[in-house]
């Protein structure tokens, strides 16, 4: 069932809701008046005026159909209506996430989601002073002023890339995403948040290749505050899920440059899930566990290609000899029927650097954890001094059998060892050293398989 326009009642701002609001709307000049029919004609029903603010209800999809209930209500202030206006002529909202983009694609400017909620990304990002390049393109760029302890910092940044090819800015929410997306019923009021992630991309091709790029930049640049600097931000998916998250540090200074990681898109929303998901920490180890399964047959193809290169290459080997053939085919067979605990092996051995690695486990926090004597049962101790099996040995079959141990059901009688590790119980809450050292290999997994 749809509703036609007629059905919109005007609404009206009593005083005694608002004993402090100029019931009596602030005059229109008439550039904001032609601001206003073209907000109107972009399929939006002036529904309120409430001094220097306007209430607009949505009335028609992208196609121009009538919108059925119930109908989303948008809100501008009078200073915004003329960008809203000639935004709505030029922009759309992002299919996927909580943004909006250009027709063409080539520029798309996404919401962020701190760890608890949206109104925490505001004080993120204004605790930190960002030292970075000054770029050389020709963009504006006003960053805010924030006073914090009598003292003054630059907030956001812009940055622009080392090939000239896209540009990305951190700053204030424009009008049209505010107006669009922030208070246009996608998020509620508390969720306000004064800051967006902007990708502008200099040498644009057709709009699918451009919010393919976008995508890619925006992951790369929350990929690398996360991974270098603690930093957590993340896109907004447009069904959006609050989520409570680990405390930020509060460094203020953060050198931050263009992204330089390229990302699957796959491996970008797995790290990011994985810092969202404090609330329950099975799903986070197992999301960084994910980016490693993703890279298994990577590696796993890589190391076989070693083998067989190497028979290849033997001084012995000879094409006309039987034996010298199949040692290569054995080298070949033995990459098919590898288990996901063998490639997980050789995945540490060839992608993790055993020094970083010893140093991580070396911590103080750590040490204990990964003892015979730490929390989480059911799975091997890590034994730095051991000299039977190597460090990455005993770290991938700790971390493929915490795996089991989260993903396996109790009863299956091959775990009935080991029975399944439970969310909200002892040694859930105790996995934080075990999900660091999943987001570790994560990291040094994607920095070896970059090209």
């Amino acid at each position: 069932m749809t509703k036609d326009e007629d059905d919109f009642e005007l609404e009206e701002a009593p005083a005694t809701l608002y004993p402090d609001l100029e019931v009596e709307p602030t005059t229109l000049t008439e550039a904001q008046e032609a601001a206003v029919r073209t907000i109107q004609s972009a399929g939006f029903r002036q529904i309120g005026h409430f001094d220097d603010i306007l209430r607009f209800a949505e009335t028609r999809d992208r196609a121009g159909k009538p919108k059925e209930s119930p109908h989303r209500r948008f809100t501008v202030g009078v200073a915004d209506l003329q960008s809203v206006a000639s935004g709505l002529e030029t922009h759309q909202e992002h299919e996927e996430y909580s943004g909006v983009t250009t027709k063409d694609g080539a520029y798309v400017e996404f919401l962020l989601q701190a760890p608890g909620s949206l109104s925490r990304s505001g004080r993120v990002i204004e605790r930190r002073e960002w030292d970075y390049q000054e770029p050389t393109c020709d963009h504006v760029f006003n960053p805010w002023t924030i006073k914090i302890r009598s003292r003054e910092y630059k907030t956001g940044f812009h940055l622009e890339s080392p090939r000239g090819h896209a540009c990305i800015e951190l700053s204030e929410i424009s009008a049209i995403a505010k107006f669009l997306i922030l208070l246009g019923g996608r998020h509620s009021p508390s969720d306000y948040t004064e800051y967006t992630l902007k990708v502008m991309l200099t040498s644009p091709g057709t709009f699918d290749a451009n919010i393919k790029t976008a995508q890619q930049i925006a992951d790369g640049i929350l990929f690398e505050l996360d991974a270098k600097r603690g930093i957590t931000l993340n896109l907004i998916p447009r069904e959006y899920g609050r989520t409570t998250g680990k405390k930020v540090s509060r460094r203020l200074k953060q050198t931050i440059s263009f992204p330089s990681t390229i990302l699957p898109r796959e491996v970008a929303a797995l790290f990011s899930f994985a810092a969202e998901a404090t609330e329950n920490p099975p799903f986070a180890f197992l999301s960084y566990y994910q980016i490693l399964e993703y890279y298994m047959p990577l590696t796993s193809r890589r190391d076989a290609l070693k083998r067989i290169r190497r028979e290849i290459r033997d001084f012995s080997f000879d094409i006309s000899d039987d034996t010298s053939v199949l040692r290569v085919l054995n080298a070949a067979e033995r990459a098919k029927g590898l288990s996901e605990e063998e490639a997980l092996k050789i995945l540490v051995r060839d992608c993790v650097r055993e020094d970083r690695l010893i140093e991580f486990l070396r911590s103080e926090t750590s040490t204990q954890h990964f003892s015979r004597k730490g929390p989480i049962g059911g799975v091997p101790a890590i034994n730095l001094n051991a000299t039977n099996e190597t460090i990455a040995v005993q770290v991938a079959k700790r971390v493929y059998a915490l795996r089991n141990r989260i993903v396996h059901a109790k009863d299956d009688p091959k775990y009935s060892d080991t029975p399944q590790l439970l969310p909200r119980s002892i040694e859930a809450n105790s996995l934080d050293p075990d999900i660091l050292l999943a987001r570790f290999l994560a990291l040094e997994t994607i920095i070896d398989t970059q090209d």
